[in-house]
């Protein structure tokens, strides 16, 4: 009411302000090989963007990953801080919890409020319902899914941090609970997952744990191919069951089969389409291609083509250096990884917010140089 809605984008800016003098601070002593080829791959995706798109897709393309790009390039400098994160997370996540129990009881006067900004109409805080009825709860979040993944990740983070196994069980049932009322059920995959980890912790062998990035980061890489090999179009008779699994049999079906003919039709198999060559960025510049991916390696596939795959492979492989029973900080680096590949077989990850975050964050600590 009072014109003050761009304020929306202060972290957007502040992020971009960030980013640029991180990357300049820490060229001081020379590029090392893994920042310079990390530089040499944005700017290459932003040049195969103009090729295929507007510029201006392509500058939203770089802008909707602004907090992946921030994960990326500050992971250094927040693991090095690690104690005060851990003090802001009990905060953050105390306040989504009080946001979405509160939700439940009575409703907030923003919900469902939307404006406009720079002619892009903005939702305030999405109001929508299960498909069987029943509200779903963001809280102080944008939307539930977003305040189911700021339970997870905030609580897995204080969990983390705790001594007492009873009081990560406290921690990660309470976060759980909020995930229930959110109704996020992509969440609750990778809930199971990561419960071993936030409950029992550096109690739980390394062996028996570090292979499972690998695994299931293969599972979300190879799952968005099977569209090329096989026609999975079948119907499932149980009701029940389909309505469960409708959400994935659809990108099977539809969801990743597009992404492949938009990369085939639209850009080119080996080099991609660029940044903002699919999902957000092309809401806004070419809707009747918009496509989600929904799957991590889809987005960035459509992105940088076939080239990407070896990168994705060392990737992977370079996840077996972990051990989550090293140190606080690899714990948590472990276990985002571990949740960001799990959320990734269904999800881009990448355009979540606070998920995005910590996608970069894990990715860049496996190329943190430590004399450990």
């Amino acid at each position: 009411m009072v014109k003050l809605s761009p304020l929306i984008y202060v972290p957007q800016v502040l992020m971009l302000l960030t980013i640029p003098a991180v990357v300049v601070w820490e060229a001081r002593p020379g590029f090392t090989p893994e920042r310079a080829m990390t530089l040499m791959v944005v700017g290459f995706a932003l040049m195969v963007g103009t090729l295929y798109t507007p510029l201006k897709q392509v500058a939203f393309g770089w802008y909707t990953l602004l907090p992946f790009w921030f994960g990326l390039a500050c992971a250094e400098i927040v693991f090095k801080h690690w104690a005060q994160v851990n003090r802001v997370a009990l905060y953050l996540w105390v306040t989504v919890l009080v946001g979405v129990v509160i939700n439940n009881m009575l409703s907030y006067p923003w919900e469902g409020f939307s404006y406009s900004v720079g002619e892009v109409e903005v939702v305030s805080s999405r109001e929508w319902e299960n498909i069987g009825g029943g509200k779903r709860l963001a809280g102080f979040a944008r939307a539930s899914f977003d305040a189911g993944l700021q339970a997870l990740l905030l609580g897995l983070i204080v969990a983390l941090n705790l001594k007492s196994i009873l009081w990560r069980m406290v921690v990660w049932g309470l976060s759980f609970f909020t995930i229930y009322l959110t109704t996020s059920k992509g969440v609750y995959n990778m809930f199971f997952v990561l419960t071993p980890l936030a409950i029992a912790g550096h109690k739980v062998p390394s062996s028996v744990v570090r292979m499972w990035p690998v695994l299931i980061g293969l599972i979300g890489l190879l799952m968005p191919m099977t569209p090329l090999f096989m026609n999975v179009n079948f119907y499932i008779r149980d009701e029940q069951l389909a309505n469960l699994t409708f959400s994935f049999w659809d990108r099977l079906n539809d969801m990743w089969p597009n992404a492949w003919r938009l990369l085939e039709e639209h850009g080119h198999p080996l080099w991609g389409r660029g940044l903002g060559g699919v999902g957000t960025a092309q809401t806004y510049f070419e809707p009747m291609r918009f496509n989600a991916a929904d799957n991590l390696f889809m987005y960035w596939f459509v992105i940088w083509g076939w080239i990407a795959l070896p990168g994705f492979l060392v990737l992977l492989l370079r996840t077996l250096r972990l051990n989550h029973r090293r140190s606080s900080q690899e714990a948590a680096s472990f276990c985002m990884l571990l949740a960001t590949f799990v959320y990734g077989i269904t999800a881009n990850v990448v355009e979540s917010g606070l998920f995005a975050i910590a996608a970069g964050m894990s990715i860049r600590f496996l190329f943190i140089r430590s004399d450990h």
